[in-house]
């Protein structure tokens, strides 16, 4: 009985350190001590208090989205939507008691690490994933008189000298908008850039969102980064010690200066 008892133990403990390394290897968004991680990776960029998994490896907080942990540079928080959530999974076999057991134990573990399995995608025939699963945005439309973004009427907007600018961006004689909601009342010196920057006479957005940048020399680079006559900035932030004079995008989310290398807008060290 007691050599039984030992072989359980055993058991319970080999499937509880399996159970472990599963948790942890799936891909996962935690919080701890103030931070975001995923698969233990710190996200310096995300915002721990509004940091949501959408499943299928995607999160995002009121900024930015992820997917499997990389940040997606030119993504609109805002708008992004999953079109299906994460399916279930599923329940427990009763002719598998080891199976059933695992799962009791995982679930119980996930509880502890405050996250919950990432379920992926089923098989698309080599579609892609990340066009079949994300909610496709319909953007304006003037129907009569009216102005609608994705259905919801724009308040006092003139049908009769709207414009689209893209990127969210829109503007009648009256007004600039940015997803349907006024952003500015100067719509002559507005100028919807590329990458979701714009600008006006004395200001600078980044997908709806007003940042330091002055307007002064300011253009948009690629990838994501944009100088002005003074600094470089990565999706709307600044490039933390950036010479804006020699600095140069490389590709794949780097960039570099007369003296530092940076990855995703932080220097690589």
């Amino acid at each position: 009985m007691r050599f039984t008892s030992k072989i359980v133990a055993v058991t319970v403990l080999i499937m509880s350190t399996m159970v472990v390394a599963i948790a942890q290897d799936i891909g996962k968004y935690k919080i701890l001590n103030g931070k975001v991680y995923y698969n233990n990776v710190i996200l310096h960029e995300a915002n721990p208090n509004t940091i949501q998994d959408l499943g299928y490896g995607y999160a995002k907080d009121d900024e930015n989205v992820w997917l499997d942990g990389k940040l997606l540079p030119l993504v609109d928080a805002r708008s992004f939507r999953l079109k299906n959530s994460p399916t279930p999974p599923p329940p427990p076999s009763a002719s598998n008691p080891l199976q059933s057991a695992g799962s009791a134990l995982g679930d119980v573990i996930s509880g502890i690490l405050g996250v919950g399995a990432t379920h992926k995608p089923p098989h698309h025939n080599g579609g892609n994933p990340v066009h079949e699963h994300i909610q496709q945005v319909r953007g304006y439309e003037i129907i009569g008189t009216k102005v609608y973004y994705n259905g919801t009427v724009v308040g006092n907007a003139s049908a009769h000298s709207f414009k689209d600018l893209g990127c969210g961006y829109a503007k009648d004689s009256y007004r600039v908008y940015y997803c349907g909601v006024k952003l500015t009342d100067n719509p002559s010196r507005f100028t919807a850039l590329t990458d979701g920057y714009a600008k006006d006479s004395f200001n600078v957005y980044y997908f709806g969102k007003k940042i330091k940048a002055s307007t002064s020399g300011f253009k948009v680079l690629s990838d994501g980064y944009a100088k002005d006559a003074f600094d470089a900035y990565y999706c709307g932030k600044e490039v933390v010690g950036s010479s804006a004079s020699t600095f140069k995008v490389t590709g794949n989310g780097y960039a570099k200066d007369n003296w530092e290398t940076y990855y995703l807008g932080k220097k690589v060290r």
